[in-house]
């Protein structure tokens, strides 16, 4: 059970770590549009795979690292979880998308299915042409906005 807490404690880390990492980028310049839509779509993708029920495709989406930190069971549990919007979202508002062409941030507000919504910073990197989701961090807290 405490082997359990502390992998929690740690992958909570490493998601905050990546998403404090986009409040530091807001240096980062804005995207351009083909880069933004190749950002979005990256995003959009994997809410869509949670649409779908298809988890093995929404954990696709997460970067090498994430991926290696979490085993698959794991990062299933921490969205269910930890991320009730991106569970069941219905759909996406992006702002805007910054890039340097290896990272990237994206502020999107999530609406789930129950009507709630919250505003989500992604981080994504770039891995083999591909944009890939490496934190994600929540600006308010949960049920705090209904639509």
């Amino acid at each position: 059970m405490t082997w359990i807490v502390i992998r929690c404690a740690l992958l909570g880390l490493l998601l905050l770590t990546g998403a404090a990492s986009a409040v530091e980028n807001r240096t980062l310049p804005a995207s351009k549009p083909a880069v933004k839509a190749e950002i979005v779509t990256s995003v959009e993708g994997q809410l869509a795979a949670f649409r779908e029920g298809e988890m093995g495709k929404a954990y696709a989406y997460a970067s090498t690292v994430l991926q290696m930190q979490t085993p698959i069971r794991r990062f299933v549990q921490l969205v269910r979880q930890g991320y009730p919007e991106i569970w069941s979202n219905l759909r996406v508002e992006f702002g805007l998308v910054r890039d340097d062409g290896r990272r990237a941030t994206v502020t999107a507000r999530v609406f789930a299915q129950d009507g709630s919504s919250a505003v989500y910073d992604y981080v994504l990197v770039k891995e083999d042409d591909f944009w890939r989701i490496a934190g994600v961090l929540r600006h308010e807290a949960k049920g705090e906005t209904r639509v």
